[in-house]
């Protein structure tokens, strides 16, 4: 997936582990989501995950695929910034 210039590489995972209300770590389906400076993948800018009924309502590509834009937009000036660190423009 392409977004804002980003190329992000998403990757179901079923062992995402978030704590539950009572405290107990439990083991979660979701995604995990890594954002690279471009397609050949050599300079990540991030890693991070989406796990069902914590970041995410329900397992589906578009609900994640929204998740991930939602976050870029968050992250996008300190990503910028790193790539303009890296000169990877």
């Amino acid at each position: 997936m392409k977004y804002k210039g980003f190329f992000v590489k998403i990757t179901p995972d079923n062992y995402l582990p978030r704590e539950s209300e009572d405290g107990e770590i439990v083991a979660c389906e979701g995604f995990r989501i890594e954002v690279f400076a471009d397609e050949s993948e050599n300079v990540e800018i991030d890693i991070f995950s989406a796990a069902v009924d914590f970041e995410l309502v329900k397992n589906s590509i578009n609900e994640v695929e929204q998740f991930v834009k939602d976050y870029i937009d968050c992250e996008e000036k300190e990503y910028q910034r790193m790539l303009d660190e890296f000169n990877c423009q």
